[in-house]
């Protein structure tokens, strides 16, 4: 199952840029769109129509949490009830499905309309140049601008004070290495304590009754006051919207810029066409690489049959890849035209947040290209693994 990634920009044999960003799914290219891993024992699914069809399968449930384990998990303590992350992650709507994910997600909906994620656009773009006003003829992309501007754009719709947005980094790496290596006991712990702890902030700006109306904290308080949810889905949905609204978009506006210097690509950012450009740095390296779900029924698929109660990871990066779908797709082309990314999914589960993630991703990316036209590495890109995960640590790059 397993070939070699080619086309990988990233590849090289410095040993001083690995471990390679690319390695952890572009290893999948190659095999067949749906097939079963041994040794997780869970089925993979790369091909771009395959993943498609199943992000919108109704024999697919997205409650994995409470149903979906590796072969990892089976001799991992206090496992026994099958239940995985953490009672407050599971309670997260994009772990559930309808009518509960439904119900969760149109409280919060009002806060990404595009009326309302447009006129963000100020906040994002002034944040943008606070952030690189002391900036001279070099910066580190992600702690001087990708972090602080994603946690504190998710922090002004949540309602957050300013002083929680440093904190985002740290919560949402543990919750991550939690979703995906929760077998690990120091996982689970950092992941439990992370999640506490935004829960705890939540409930300091309700006892404060500093929650200004329209904010994300507000509008879960008015949900639950009128007994539209539970008050444990008031705490349960914010953390998800920290963890989504940072993680996602800080990730991805790094990534962008690494993959555009690396392929030598930054210069067509500044032409009128970097919308399309933006869509083809989404495509070229997403940010959110799988997603799970849990057969519910049996599924037949490109010839194979997932059974009831199977584990089946989505690659949307690989998908994203599919030479079936897109030319030369290991290549970035800036002015390539898409009709459909599946880097925010499909169907009911679509991205809520998509659309700001969009504009913060383009205002940071605009920004940096009115500097120059040019940019280049002061040093390789730095990643690290945090239990598991490969976080992009440091972008250091200067202006030409």
């Amino acid at each position: 199952m397993l070939v070699d990634a080619i086309g990988c920009p990233y590849r090289t044999t410095n040993t001083a840029v690995r471990p390679d960003p690319c390695a952890d799914y572009l290893s999948f290219k190659g095999g067949d769109p749906v097939e079963w891993d041994e040794f997780l024992g869970v089925w993979v699914v790369t091909g771009y129509t395959a993943v498609a069809q199943l992000l919108r399968h109704p024999a697919l449930s997205s409650a994995w949490p409470t149903q979906g384990g590796t072969a990892l998990h089976e001799d991992a303590p206090d496992r026994g009830n099958g239940s995985r992350t953490n009672s407050v992650v599971r309670r997260w709507f994009m772990f559930n499905d309808d009518p509960r994910h439904a119900r969760l997600r149109k409280v919060v909906a009002p806060l990404f309309t595009a009326e309302r994620v447009d006129g963000t656009r100020s906040f994002v773009e002034s944040t943008v140049t606070d952030l690189l006003a002391g900036v001279g003829n070099s910066l580190d992309v992600m702690s001087d601008l990708a972090i602080p501007l994603s946690s504190r754009v998710i922090c002004h719709v949540l309602g957050l004070p300013p002083d929680v947005a440093p904190r985002l980094r740290s919560w949402t790496q543990d919750i991550d290495a939690l979703l995906r290596a929760d077998y690990l006991p120091q996982a689970r712990e950092q992941g439990d304590r992370a999640v506490r702890e935004i829960s705890d902030a939540v409930e300091s700006v309700l006892r404060a009754g500093s929650a200004d109306d329209g904010t994300g904290i507000s509008l879960l308080h008015r949900a639950f006051r009128a007994g539209e949810i539970e008050r444990e889905d008031v705490l349960a949905t914010a953390s998800l919207l920290v963890h989504a609204g940072f993680e996602t978009t800080s990730t991805f506006i790094g990534k962008a810029v690494r993959a555009a210097i690396h392929t030598g690509t930054w210069q067509q950012l500044t032409v009128p066409e970097a919308g399309m450009a933006l869509e083809e740095l989404l495509r070229f390296d997403t940010s959110v690489q799988q997603v799970a779900r849990v057969a519910r029924e049996p599924v037949s698929i490109a010839g194979r049959r997932i059974e009831a109660g199977d584990l089946v990871l989505l690659m949307l990066g690989v998908a994203n890849r599919d030479p079936a779908v897109f030319s030369a797709p290991d290549r970035l082309e800036p002015g390539r035209e898409i009709k459909r990314l599946l880097t925010f999914g499909l169907g009911a589960h679509y991205c809520l947040g998509a659309r700001l993630a969009r504009l913060e991703a383009e205002v940071a990316l605009q920004a940096l290209a009115s500097r120059s036209s040019t940019l280049s590495f002061v040093a390789p890109p730095v990643s690290r693994s945090h239990n598991g995960v490969t976080v992009l640590e440091r972008l250091d790059i200067a202006f030409a």
